[in-house]
């Protein structure tokens, strides 16, 4: 089935922005060029200022949410880019999908504060909401780099004996710091959102000298076992798609619960364009029925 026309031109308007946009290695740059994309939220949310173990994070709600469920997410950007402010859109969807409040983290980013700084703060965030929600009431989700950081903070949380989060969401998550994979490669000139060299200097910046396969910070090489239901999402239109892939292998041959969606054609991180595109629509539905369907069974 073909992408739908709304998809296909947001996705060539990109595509022309990409081309027309030289490869940076100023990360003041590339976080404004970030910045400066940010959607705005719907009307019908709120956003209040918070502080989770003493990180900066925001509160996201949409109207009619409830307030003894939560979602933890963490946004994407490198590890060295992004925001709460510029995730607001897509925590405003992911709060009326899921129907609760979405906490978005200001984790401390590259080349500032190198890996494991963002899983310190994602452990102690989730730590400092169990003072308010049980723990099988909150999700651990996130997208990019933030959707790996899920998946390095549920570990870190496991290793600690903390209780762990009801599920985990990890949306076309990054893995594989050193773009080896094939998919880099083919997919590099199509992909309307992503420059591998940018990609590499990322890496650079927030593994700082660590092995790129220390399971401290990669996944691929941690131990997944006993980790809570997964969701993955993964476009094929996206260089990092044979990630998510390798996410989901890895977490059922460690007896995880996990849900994989390869969409054909989309690009990073597509569920921006929730209410544009129907794609990204469905998308963020998908989540929030599977969100549901954990939080309600573990709470039963």
């Amino acid at each position: 089935m073909a992408p739908s026309p709304q998809y296909q031109k947001v996705r060539n308007l990109l595509l022309e922005r990409r081309r027309a946009t030289p490869a940076s290695s100023d990360v003041a740059e590339l976080r404004e060029r970030l910045a400066s994309a940010a959607l705005p939220a719907g009307e019908d949310v709120r956003v209040t200022p918070v502080e989770l173990a003493g990180t900066a994070a925001e509160c996201v709600v949409a109207d009619g949410a409830r307030d003894d469920q939560a979602v933890l997410y963490f946004h994407g950007g490198g590890f060295c880019l992004g925001s709460a402010a510029t995730h607001r859109k897509l925590a405003g969807d992911l709060s009326r999908a899921v129907g609760c409040a979405v906490y978005v983290l200001e984790y401390r980013v590259a080349p500032e504060h190198p890996l494991p700084a963002a899983v310190e703060d994602a452990v102690s965030a989730f730590s400092a909401l169990l003072e308010r929600y049980a723990a099988d009431s909150l999700v651990l989700a996130g997208d990019s780099a933030g959707g790996t950081l899920a998946v390095l903070a549920a570990i870190g949380l496991r290793d600690a004996g903390s209780p762990m989060p009801a599920a985990l969401v990890a949306l076309t998550p990054w893995l594989d710091y050193r773009c080896e994979d094939h998919s880099y490669l083919e997919r590099a000139e199509g992909d309307p959102i992503t420059l591998v060299p940018e990609l590499r200097g990322y890496a650079d910046w927030f593994l700082d000298g660590h092995d790129a396969a220390d399971p401290l910070v990669c996944p691929l090489s941690a131990d997944l076992r006993g980790l809570p239901p997964m969701l993955i999402h993964g476009g094929t239109g996206d260089v990092m798609c044979n990630d998510a892939a390798r996410l989901a292998d890895r977490a059922r041959s460690a007896g995880v619960d996990v849900t994989h969606r390869q969409v054909p054609d989309m690009m990073h991180v597509w569920h921006v364009f929730a209410g544009r595109v129907p794609e990204a629509t469905d998308a963020v539905d998908d989540i929030g029925s599977f969100a549901r369907r954990w939080l309600a069974r573990l709470r039963t």
